[in-house]
């Protein structure tokens, strides 16, 4: 072969190499002319925002990226390259709270070899969510065996926009509290907080504490525990001993809770015969009272159970006391 047809052959060797190169990256492929949208508060991030292309035509990987975004606005793609088949990703933006709130122009740019495509995407950052809580009352007493309700006031801006879960903290055993709704979407609930009759008189200091759009906020109730109005009574001592023809004084002492003070009207049941029993003064306005025991000189003896009443309006208490005649 002589070298003028050699150069003929490679030549037209190259020709069809070349065409064959230009049917491999023919082609194309487009992003979509409308513009993407999302609102990010401070702090946070976006949920996954869908991009698509089309291909005609068009075999290869395609990457992404981002231009155009503030300082503190990332973005994470997913899959930040498709494979030579693959025509979409999701894009997460994640906004810092020092981010200023406004809205922001962005591109969102596909690039394979020489070919980029970008698509408009527009970012509004909202100021960081936030809210209060204020309880009303603050103060408040609730008796033995009854309820009282708060009210729980939020107050949101406008990016805080989640559900609130309202609970109670720091309530002592006897005390319960309920909210309705215990998760909050509007401005109040209510939480109605009952003391058992086995709660503790007291003062307490309570916290309600609400979780919502990532935050944790807390409001204080002093919450005070009253006695129902009662008294008791005991004998000091608890027994006594009298001899026949004698008499003993034992001491009543009145025990009275919840602002009780009614004057206590006392009696004597089982008094053995030759026994009597007088008490001073009787009724009682105070917090102790006199009883005196006189054994007469037939009285049998013996040990007995005596019991003594006390009465209060409606309220009737019975404590017994052992007396010993030897």
């Amino acid at each position: 072969m002589n070298t003028k047809h050699a150069r003929k052959l490679l030549g037209a060797g190259a020709v069809i190499l070349a065409g064959l190169l230009l049917v491999g990256c023919g082609g194309d492929f487009k992003l979509p002319t409308t513009t993407l949208t999302t609102s990010v508060p401070q702090g946070r991030s976006s949920q996954p925002l869908k991009v698509t292309f089309t291909r005609d035509k068009f075999e290869g990987e395609v990457s992404f990226s981002i231009t155009g975004a503030p300082t503190g606005v990332t973005a994470k793609f997913d899959p930040v390259k498709t494979d030579k088949a693959g025509t979409e990703t999701t894009l997460t933006l994640t906004v810092g709270e020092a981010v200023a709130a406004q809205k922001y122009t962005l591109k969102v740019v596909a690039q394979s070899g020489n070919k980029k495509k970008e698509q408009t995407l527009e970012l509004t950052v909202q100021v960081k969510p936030d809210f209060t809580m204020a309880t009303n009352p603050a103060t408040l007493t609730v008796k033995q065996g009854a309820g009282q309700t708060v009210t729980i006031n939020l107050t949101r801006n406008a990016s805080a926009t989640g559900a609130i879960a309202l609970t109670l903290e720091g309530a002592p055993a006897g005390v319960t509290g309920t909210f309705n709704p215990a998760s909050a979407t509007a401005a109040t609930s209510t939480l109605t907080i009952n003391a058992g009759a086995t709660a503790a008189a007291g003062t307490y200091n309570l916290t309600v504490r609400g979780k919502g759009d990532g935050l944790d906020k807390t409001a204080a109730i002093r919450l005070t525990v009253e006695a129902v109005p009662d008294f008791s009574f005991t004998f000091q001592p608890a027994a006594v001993e009298v001899k026949r023809g004698e008499s003993a004084n034992v001491t009543v002492a009145l025990n009275r809770v919840g602002g009780f003070a009614d004057p206590v009207q006392f009696e004597v049941e089982g008094l053995p015969t030759g026994v009597t029993a007088t008490f001073d003064p009787n009724p009682a306005p105070a917090a102790t009272a006199t009883l005196k025991i006189t054994s007469g000189a037939t009285a049998a003896a013996g040990t007995y159970p005596i019991r003594v009443r006390g009465t209060a309006g409606a309220t009737s208490k019975v404590v017994s006391i052992n007396l010993t005649i030897p």
